[in-house]
């Protein structure tokens, strides 16, 4: 049981990511308490391209759940090095325009965060299927020695 909340660890960040957007983007719009506030000063910068990189990351989150732990525990060792690098890769892109009147390539931190999400969902679900079929060989293999 506890296996499965450690695994439940990543599907609950993500959606409290998700969840914390839509509630900034209500607070934001609908309600004037949050205008002006930390809130509607970080939303641009920091919720949207975290918001981005949860919606690619959520199907990944949720197959982890099922998983075996040693499946787990390989992609925990990739997640570990790939995401700083996106947090480090977002965070380099720009917000907007910088201010060029001419923009010939927009590439800005949401879109940055959608690359970065979509290159770890992309890994992460090669790695769980590689991982799960080597396990599944490895089994069946040792089966049929005995």
């Amino acid at each position: 049981m506890q296996t499965k909340i450690i695994q439940f660890t990543p599907a609950l960040l993500v959606l409290s990511a998700i969840g914390f957007r839509y509630f900034s983007q209500w607070c934001i719009v609908a309600n004037s308490l949050c205008y002006g506030t930390f809130v509607h000063w970080i939303y641009l910068g920091t919720i949207n391209p975290i918001f981005y990189f949860a919606i690619f990351f959520l199907p990944i989150t949720i197959i982890l759940t099922f998983v075996p732990r040693i499946i787990f525990q390989s992609w925990l060792r990739l997640a570990v090095w790939f995401v700083p690098f996106a947090i480090v890769f977002i965070s380099f892109t720009p917000d907007s325009n910088p201010g060029a009147i001419i923009d010939l390539f927009p590439f800005y931190r949401d879109d940055a965060a959608r690359l970065a999400g979509g290159v770890f969902s992309a890994t992460s679900f090669t790695l769980i299927i590689y991982k799960y079929f080597s396990l599944r060989r490895r089994f069946l293999l040792r089966k049929r020695k005995y």
